[in-house]
């Protein structure tokens, strides 16, 4: 039986010897490891704590939640367990007019220490009273 043209295939040597793979990612590593890092980060994640302004503070029988603003202006809600900072900052704490993140920085693999940074509600001063 004759082959047809469809059927008929051609080979063509490649010497692997000092040549550049063609398959190889042309992104080093490093980069990429950095950049799939930052794509699971939230919104909340990308600003450090202390540029985020706390704009207000609500509260229910059962829940409080805070809304911060972002340097752009944009407000998101956060409550108790939402990760803040650029490193790894939890909110610990929404109280009547302050929200309280820990960051748990690490050395060689063991915790070392929890910084607290506070985020106080600015109030507005309107005729001599806040």
């Amino acid at each position: 039986m004759a082959e047809t043209p469809a059927q008929k295939t051609e080979t063509f040597p490649h010497e692997r010897r000092e040549k550049v793979d063609p398959f190889k990612p042309l992104i080093r590593k490093e980069a990429a490891v950095q950049k799939e890092r930052s794509v699971f980060l939230s919104p909340l994640q990308r600003y450090n704590i202390e540029e985020l302004k706390l704009v207000g503070i609500v509260s229910s029988e059962k829940k409080r939640v805070a809304i911060v603003e972002d340097p752009k202006g944009k407000s998101y809600v956060i409550l108790t367990g939402t990760l803040v900072g650029r490193n790894n900052g939890k909110v610990a704490g929404v109280l009547d007019d302050r929200v309280i993140v820990e960051e748990r920085t690490s050395e060689g693999g063991k915790e070392v220490k929890t910084k607290r940074i506070i985020l106080n509600l600015h109030r507005v001063e309107s005729e001599g009273r806040l």
